[in-house]
């Protein structure tokens, strides 16, 4: 007991310096997320810092740096998540970095668990009873058993069996993806949520080429001149200039 006090004060210090340092304070929920991805994401990630620390120390650190709009978002199992790039940047890396898993006996399946049609390469024996325990219609095929239609062996919301843990291993298929849960991320005094974090680069480029178009078609119908609008006016202008000599030539 005589040395946690002043631990906890030296981690406190250690994180509120580390905040202090950053534009941008993440927070992630650790919970079911492995160490082993933890330890690949950081190597990834260079220009991010992950500091795993306890909820306490974590809270009482955001309360010393003008964060306490962040104190409500703490998980039980926190990672502190810092960097001076954007929050939506941020955001994109640590999807980029998800992986597959195997699914655990007793987990709630987050997905549809589709065995897909083909050859399992597995040898005709107990592997065979085993698939049809998880109702796949197996067959046997020369040397290995093949599976004849996609099939569905757990849907989203099903708990996942002993059966069908067996099974994937078999086939080597791991059904679950796993990302760092992203509770906020706060830049400039807004705090963003991973729903508002989450969205496609391509679409945003593709919203923002056509508003910027839609905006040179209001310039050139209204009459404004720009650097934009000025070459097409010009186009619009000959083609009606040439409709205008043709409808002339013909009614006379």
């Amino acid at each position: 007991m005589r040395h946690t006090k002043p631990w906890r004060e030296s981690q406190t210090k250690e994180i509120s310096q580390l905040i202090k340092n950053h534009n941008i304070v993440g927070i992630g929920d650790l919970n079911n997320f492995p160490a082993g991805l933890l330890a690949r994401l950081k190597k990834n990630m260079v220009d991010a810092v992950f500091k795993v620390t306890s909820k306490s120390s974590l809270k009482r650190a955001l309360e010393e740096t003008n964060h306490k709009d962040m104190l409500e978002k703490l998980p039980d199992q926190p990672i502190l998540i810092l960097t001076n790039k954007n929050a939506f940047e941020l955001y994109g890396q640590i999807k980029k970095n998800k992986a597959r898993s195997k699914a655990k006996i007793g987990m709630i399946s987050p997905v549809d668990i589709v065995i897909p049609s083909g050859d399992t390469g597995l040898p005709p024996g107990p592997a065979l009873s085993d698939l049809k325990r998880v109702g796949i219609k197996a067959q046997v095929r020369g040397a290995t058993i093949f599976v004849p239609n996609d099939t569905t062996i757990a849907k989203v919301g099903d708990i996942i069996t002993s059966d069908i843990v067996s099974t994937l291993s078999k086939l080597d298929i791991k059904p679950v993806e796993l990302m760092l849960d992203i509770v906020a991320v706060k830049e400039d005094n807004l705090i963003y949520s991973k729903d508002v974090l989450d969205v496609d680069a391509g679409t945003i480029i593709n919203n923002i080429i056509l508003a910027v178009r839609s905006g040179i078609n209001l310039g050139v119908e209204v009459g404004y001149i720009c650097e934009d609008t000025i070459e097409p006016m010009i186009v619009k202008a000959q083609l009606q200039a040439k409709a205008l000599d043709a409808l002339a030539n013909k009614n006379n």
